[in-house]
């Protein structure tokens, strides 16, 4: 288990589409819950393939195996609004064969002052 080497707390935020009531939808994040995770940066080398691909690949996030993080979640600290504090923007999840851990390719956000 990697439970204890997860040491940051941070917030699974989750867009919700709802009607506009025009025949429309907005999207609006909101908070799922808050998790443990370790984040670590990729290889040289994860870097260059996602480079290559025309992506990003800022950091691998993990969290416990059970956690709910999708696709398309902002992962932020906790206390702050995504405009206050750099963020990571899940790109995809990972469970490995034996549920050890979920990992999460991520990318950072940062909002411009």
């Amino acid at each position: 288990m990697i439970g204890h080497t997860l040491n940051t707390l941070l917030e699974v935020w989750r867009p919700v589409p709802t009607s506009d009531g025009a025949g429309g939808r907005t999207v609006a994040r909101t908070l799922v819950r808050t998790v443990r995770a370790r984040i670590s940066q990729p290889r040289a080398g994860e870097q260059v393939e996602a480079d290559q691909a025309g992506a990003r690949h800022d950091a691998w996030i993990y969290l416990l195996p059970r956690e709910d993080v999708r696709r398309g979640d902002e992962l932020r600290p906790p206390g702050g609004t995504a405009t206050s504090r750099p963020y990571w923007r899940v790109m995809s999840t990972v469970r490995p064969s034996v549920p050890v851990y979920l990992r999460a390719a991520a990318e950072r956000i940062e909002q411009e002052a």
